[in-house]
């Protein structure tokens, strides 16, 4: 129990992680030669074409959402829990790929940078508490979307 619970901190700490420097990536606050981008986060700067950059987001998301369904099969036919739990967390993280796609194509960068933020924290725990059936995790990320969707509306509240 206790390794497993040591497993699903370990996984929320890396999938925080990893939006965190995503995020702080897309909104410009680490550059080319930040040591993140010597992690590979580099390429998601977005490159003067948007679209193409928001296409290519989408297309690791779904590439994400395969691998994972792929590695929980197999999972499933070793009956091997280590990859069930991975192929589900990589299913995990491209949802939240698509949410966060989804968000950056509808929100403006510069104001509202900390709504996205949150919101993406949010959706990361609640799908993990989802996931390990935690329901303080789920009910923590409901929390901090409903925080994100009230800096979204003093953000239009600002722009009107």
């Amino acid at each position: 129990m206790i390794l497993f619970e040591q497993a699903r901190k370990l996984l929320f700490i890396t999938i925080t992680l990893f939006f965190v420097i995503s995020t702080a990536t897309a909104f410009g606050a680490i550059d080319e030669t930040s040591y993140a981008s010597k992690l590979g986060v580099s390429s998601m700067n977005p490159p003067s074409n948007q679209i193409a950059w928001w296409g290519e987001g989408k297309a690791k998301a779904v590439s994400k959402n395969i691998e994972g369904k792929t590695q929980e099969t197999i999972g499933n036919m070793k009956g091997d829990p280590k990859d069930q739990f991975m192929g589900k967390a990589k299913q995990v993280e491209s949802k939240v790929r698509n949410k966060t796609e989804d968000i950056k194509d509808s929100m403006s960068l510069k104001g509202r940078a900390q709504a996205v933020a949150k919101n993406i924290e949010g959706k990361t725990q609640e799908a993990i508490g989802n996931m390990t059936g935690n329901t303080k995790d789920q009910s923590m990320g409901k929390a901090k979307q409903l925080e994100s969707q009230a800096r979204n509306t003093v953000e239009d509240v600002k722009g009107n």
